[in-house]
């Protein structure tokens, strides 16, 4: 039993990624499902030293 899982697990993950990279179809992007789609943009850059420091 235990080596009919084995194979189940081997199997479904060789299949992984078989399909081919994702791409979107031209023409212009689509409208976002929830809200505007717009994010708030947050500073997350790290702060520079001066060489006083």
């Amino acid at each position: 039993m235990t080596r009919i899982a084995v194979l189940l697990i081997v199997l479904s993950l060789a299949a992984c990624g078989t399909k081919g990279s994702l791409e979107l179809p031209p023409g212009p992007a689509p409208e976002p499902l929830f809200g505007s789609g717009k994010t708030a943009s947050l500073d997350v850059s790290t702060p520079t030293r001066t060489k006083n420091q």
